[in-house]
């Protein structure tokens, strides 16, 4: 339990660094309101669309590893099967 609150704890930060970050990015390159609109579309990417976009990896490493493509020992050859 501990565990898992500190890690939601650092999600929260890093999300809010990322979004601070992308405002600041649109801010440089274009002015206030395109800060606005990058931070609004990276709050949208890293808060609401965060399982999303799990999912969708990891059922692609899935597919690749259930097709041969993808093999739990070619990523780490030491481990022995």
């Amino acid at each position: 339990m501990l565990r898992e609150t500190r890690e939601n704890i650092v999600a929260s930060f890093v999300d809010v660094a990322s979004i601070l970050f992308a405002y600041r990015i649109g801010v440089s390159q274009l002015g206030p309101w395109a800060g606005f609109a990058y931070g609004a579309f990276d709050a949208w990417l890293v808060v609401w669309q965060r399982q999303r976009i799990a999912d969708f990896v990891h059922r692609t490493v899935n597919q690749f590893r259930r097709a041969g493509l993808l093999r739990r020992r070619d990523a780490l050859p030491w481990i022995a099967d």
